[in-house]
């Protein structure tokens, strides 16, 4: 779980890696430390502001990489999202930027089973 604090520095990385990354400019990498060194599913959701409409979201479910590394991955592929355009510079200043930050994973253990929908 990240601190208030903690959370408004990761939006604001995303931010700026959405904004160099539409521009084609060189993005900077976050000076980790905890919790970004700490491996972590995050999503980044990028919504129209002001009708909240959503114009993209990707994530990365698994905690395959530290959080800052993940962060930078799901923000520019959220750029990218196959379901729209790819964002244009001149959509910066119109658009909201979210970022959830995944628990691990946790094995649910369940007394019958076969009451679930296998797989």
């Amino acid at each position: 779980m990240l601190s208030d604090e903690d959370g408004q520095r990761a939006v604001r990385y995303a931010r700026r890696v959405i904004e160099r990354h539409v521009r084609g400019d060189e993005i900077p990498d976050l000076d980790a430390d905890e919790p970004f060194t700490a491996r972590a599913g995050v999503f980044v959701t990028l919504n129209r502001h002001p009708s909240g409409d959503l114009r993209g979201c990707i994530g990365i479910p698994e905690p395959s990489m530290q959080l800052a590394a993940a962060l930078r991955e799901a923000a520019t592929s959220a750029t990218r999202d196959p379901r729209f355009p790819p964002l244009q510079a001149e959509e910066l200043d119109a658009i909201t930027v979210e970022v959830t930050v995944l628990t691990p994973p946790e094995q649910i253990e369940v007394d019958a089973p076969g009451k679930y929908p296998e797989s």
